[in-house]
């Protein structure tokens, strides 16, 4: 963990927070801070470190094992997802091609985020609401409280309790971990692709009954879930929100969520169930 960052900068880290570490943000000459997480409890702390613009492109260039190429299209998107699956968003300077990003130069700050992998998380609502038939299921929550987890364990599962081919399509790298996180036995993974190629090719060639992937944010996901459940084939998937309400809002998901696609909706804070809604969006917890 922290492998691309300087020894003494990854030992103040790890002292500080232990396994309850979160978030790293490093600015270019500001002191590093450092989020956790404790019994639900988040805080932020200072290091007393700060890194120079020279330090943190060093550090951009061990992310990338120093093959710029190797990682283009993930830079492209800002970020990398580094070899211990740390998600690292990347800020600095845009370099423009056709009105199209193609590059990030003069990196000035990171954002690392550490994936959280914990087994159990769904099992209170696939018990209550699953049970023997799959369905599928739209997670809400703002950033940070725990989407990606749950939608983890939901598949996980899916996989192993009902037995059914689960296919991951893991745009960012987040949902298998670097590949280190369990996703059932039954488990598929699509590293670094994204949903319309995705879910067109996984639905043609690799026959899943259930497609889990993260964070709806265009038409073009919203066309891709379409297709799948015209295909026959379960979705578990998450939007950024606060709240049904405010999903609405957004047209491309409010157009899928009145096809009826979504057996349940639920909003989530912190990996826990705060409302569940089903098919026709009434609330039924």
């Amino acid at each position: 963990m922290l492998k691309f960052l300087p020894k003494n900068v990854q030992d103040e880290i790890i002292s500080l927070c232990g396994d309850n570490l979160c978030e790293v943000r490093i600015r270019a000459g500001e002191k590093i801070q450092v989020y956790s997480s404790e019994n639900g409890i988040e805080s932020v702390k200072k290091l007393p470190i700060e890194m120079s613009v020279e330090e943190i492109e060093k550090c951009f260039m061990r992310l990338c094992n120093f093959a710029y190429f190797t990682v283009e299209d993930q830079i492209k998107s800002g970020f990398i997802t580094s070899s211990e699956g740390e998600r690292v968003g990347i800020c600095g300077e845009c370099v423009l091609n056709g009105g199209e990003v193609t590059a990030i130069k003069n990196i000035t700050s990171l954002c690392v985020r550490f994936p959280k992998n914990i087994i159990g998380c769904a099992e209170k609502f696939f018990d209550k609401y699953v049970k023997t038939s799959p369905k599928s299921c739209l997670v809400i929550s703002p950033p940070s409280q725990g989407k990606t987890t749950f939608i983890r364990d939901l598949g996980r599962l899916y996989s192993d309790k009902l037995g059914l081919g689960v296919l991951y399509i893991d745009e960012r790298d987040e949902l298998s971990g670097g590949g280190k996180f369990y996703l059932g036995e039954n488990a598929d993974v699509l590293r670094f692709a994204n949903k319309d190629y995705g879910f067109k090719v996984g639905v043609r060639t690799l026959n899943p009954k259930v497609i889990v992937c993260d964070e709806l944010m265009s038409g073009d996901d919203a066309n891709s879930v379409l297709f799948a459940s015209a295909s026959g084939v379960k979705v578990i998937s998450s939007v950024h929100s606060d709240n049904l309400k405010n999903v609405l809002k957004k047209q491309e998901i409010s157009a899928i969520l009145k096809c009826f696609i979504f057996d349940y909706v639920i909003e989530i804070d912190r990996f826990n169930i705060r409302k569940v809604y089903n098919e026709k969006l009434e609330p039924i917890c």
